[in-house]
């Protein structure tokens, strides 16, 4: 798992988004926080994402103190960033083996 920060950058609903995650802990059982933004400005959001204890969905979603994010925010975004997330951390593991 990256102990530092990392960036993520992926393309959704015709515009760019890059983001900046940072790990919460010093395992994937500890969760991320993620500030994203996408290529023009307007969009901002600040979430946190914890594993999910049902086998339906690898992440949840929060922002505020509890609050489901998905009340706020696209689904498919929202999934979009745990795929770019996840798809690191394989990476990092990757590179570690």
């Amino acid at each position: 798992m990256p102990e530092t920060s990392f960036q993520i950058e992926f393309a959704y609903n015709d515009a760019l988004y890059l983001g900046s995650v940072m790990p919460l802990g010093t395992s994937p059982a500890s969760g991320f926080s993620v500030l994203l933004e996408n290529d023009n400005g307007e969009f901002f959001l600040e979430i946190f994402l914890n594993p999910s204890t049902s086998p339906l969905e690898e992440w949840k979603y929060e922002c505020g103190v509890g609050e489901k994010a998905a009340h706020y925010y696209d689904k498919a975004l929202l999934d979009e960033i745990g795929e770019q997330i996840q798809a690191n951390l394989e990476k990092h593991t990757a590179a570690n083996y």
